[in-house]
């Protein structure tokens, strides 16, 4: 039988041997409680609002018949929002799902400008909604009158409809901005963009491989 001492020095020894070793697991192992624990409470989250989130009163656009919805929540006057647009846009073009935008302006009275004019552009053409919403991202600069109208004449929005659009529409607007900012704020998340697609939620300007294999996933499952 072996002597407590004698576990006790093979125990010291082995410990001294493999003590970095033994700390790196540690510490991978703490991190990934951590993150364990983070993803249960977003999924939690995401549970909890998800009538709010998976709203189609929001303007969407990509494959009407998918069951695997996205939703993305950005600022027009945000960088990261602005670059990820044309992987967003592929994203759609990829035909496996449907994508809901929330304009949520969070970065001053610029961006509520924008995010207003986008859903009175919305409410005259659904269609024209999606032009302004990438020729809003691919402006540069801060948001004007005059530079937000040059986007709605761009697209082929009379100015006076789209006036008439900001005034008749503007509680509605107001509801619908107020609503994804709330969001926003409900879910923790600190600014844009982020991504929801099915359960999990994607922060930042996310790789398109990134997500195109969540929405593989889901639509596997739900196939």
């Amino acid at each position: 039988m072996l002597s407590d001492d004698y576990i006790g020095e093979k125990l010291d020894n082995y410990i001294s041997r493999n003590f970095d070793k033994i700390v790196k697991t540690l510490k991978e192992e703490s991190i990934k409680s951590s993150y364990a624990a983070r993803d249960n409470v977003t999924k939690s989250k995401i549970s909890q609002y998800k009538d709010q989130i998976f709203d189609l009163t929001y303007p969407y656009s990509g494959n009407e018949n998918s069951s695997v919805i996205a939703v993305g929540f950005l600022d027009y006057s945000c960088g990261h929002c602005k670059a990820i647009k044309n992987d967003i846009k592929q994203l759609i073009n990829d035909g496996k799902i449907k994508y809901i935008f929330r304009d949520a302006p969070i970065l001053g009275n610029a961006s509520l400008k924008a995010a207003k004019s986008a859903l009175a552009v919305y409410f005259l053409d659904k269609e024209k909604y999606f032009d302004f919403h990438h020729a809003a991202l691919s402006h540069k600069g801060e948001f004007s009158d005059e530079s937000i109208l040059d986007i709605v004449k761009n697209i082929g929005i009379d100015e006076d409809d789209f006036n008439d659009s900001i005034k008749d529409n503007a509680d509605k607007i107001e509801q619908m901005i107020n609503n994804s900012r709330l969001l926003v704020r409900d879910l923790g998340v600190g600014g844009t963009p982020f991504l929801i697609i099915g359960d999990s939620l994607f922060v930042g300007a996310t790789d398109l491989n990134v997500l195109r294999k969540k929405v593989d996933e889901l639509s596997h499952k739900q196939g």
